[in-house]
């Protein structure tokens, strides 16, 4: 999993590519999102789009997301969630916790 960063004015795009699957990998993620919240960003949405699979590992990883962004009175959002992942999601019954958008963009333009 390879993590990247954009950074808007109050919000932050973490942007996620290839699988979802090992623990090691989520240190790039949670330093992400850590520095979103240290620089006061209130949206943090992660970008899904280019995600082929996810394990166990990678729920948790998003769940460590939500729960940090959330505790600190963020929002976190998913965007551009391929079928596959959000099938996934509703397995395990955790698609209800994030909020999803179709785009980024549209994530962005969400002021809730």
């Amino acid at each position: 999993m390879q993590v990247q960063i954009k950074e808007f004015d109050s919000a932050i795009v973490i942007s996620l590519t290839g699988e979802m699957m090992l623990g090691y990998e989520a240190n790039d993620f949670h330093e992400a999102i850590r520095s979103g919240l240290d620089k006061n960003k209130k949206n943090i949405i992660i970008d899904l789009s280019e995600v082929k699979f996810i394990s166990s590992w990678g729920i948790g990883i998003l769940i460590y997301g939500y729960t940090t962004a959330t505790n600190q009175g963020s929002s976190f959002k998913l965007a551009a969630v391929p079928s596959v992942i959000k099938e996934t999601l509703q397995k395990v019954k955790v698609d209800t916790i994030f909020k999803e958008f179709n785009s980024v963009e549209e994530a962005l333009n969400d002021k809730l």
